[in-house]
């Protein structure tokens, strides 16, 4: 080979190289891995399913702007055991984005959640007290009614409610004012994300690498466009800090 075609050929590998070490480490970002296992080493779910074996989430429609969520074993009641501070968690977010809701559940049996009118997904967060020890399951419902209330939905990287700003850096969240609150839902804070495409969820619980810093791993469904709502107590109340943008 001559010294031309090797030094062109040496050009290219490291071009090569150099968008592999690009995309290496996008997707290092992307594709987190929480070292700590997720609840405790279980396999990790985005909750794209509606059943897991004998286990459904059962979603009806009750009425304008109301819908029955429930998981059941082969369309029977369960037992269920504490899961972050509740019996049940349901996660309710509209399909273009633009409403969540988050319910903790005391009470085991059916939940009669708030929806907006038009297409929404409902996400069961379960821990029975016989057979699979953790269930994540979606499903989808038409919801009839009015249109939900505008929320404060930011589609940059603050978020403002009063005095208090929110900034995302990544999947950190700094705080314009030290964190305050005492444990929600098991950790610091509680981050949950729906992508777009798929409505994939995913939720992850907070480190707190400073006073004012929330910091998160966690696996990621691939690019696409995002709702991510994070959840902490501040000067005694719970602040919901909601956020839409693109990986």
């Amino acid at each position: 080979m001559s010294s031309g075609l090797r030094s062109r050929a040496l050009a290219i590998l490291l071009i090569i190289a150099g968008v592999g070490a690009t995309l290496g480490g996008l997707y290092g970002q992307i594709f987190l891995t929480d070292d700590e296992g997720h609840h405790d080493g279980r396999e990790f779910s985005f909750a794209l399913d509606a059943g897991i074996g004998t286990d459904e989430l059962v979603v009806t429609p009750a009425g304008d702007n109301e819908v029955v969520a429930e998981v059941l074993r082969a369309g029977q009641a369960i037992g269920l055991g504490e899961v972050h501070d509740g019996l049940a968690h349901y996660f309710v977010v509209a399909r273009d984005l633009t409403s969540y809701e988050h319910v903790v559940a005391s009470d085991p049996g059916p939940a009669t959640l708030v929806a907006p009118a038009g297409d929404v997904r409902v996400i069961a967060q379960v821990s029975p007290s016989s057979g699979n020890d953790f269930v994540e399951l979606g499903a989808d419902v038409a919801v009839d009614g009015a249109p939900g209330a505008e929320q404060n939905i930011t589609d940059d990287d603050e978020w403002t409610n009063g005095e208090l700003t929110v900034r995302r850096d990544f999947l950190d969240f700094v705080l314009s004012q030290p964190w305050n609150g005492d444990p929600l839902y098991e950790g610091p804070a509680l981050l949950t994300l729906f992508r777009a495409d798929d409505l994939s969820f995913v939720h992850a619980h907070a480190e707190v690498v400073d006073p004012t810093r929330f910091s998160f791993a966690t696996n990621l469904p691939g690019l696409g466009d995002y709702l991510a709502a994070l959840e902490f107590e501040q000067d005694g109340e719970i602040v919901t800090a909601l956020f839409r943008f693109t990986f």
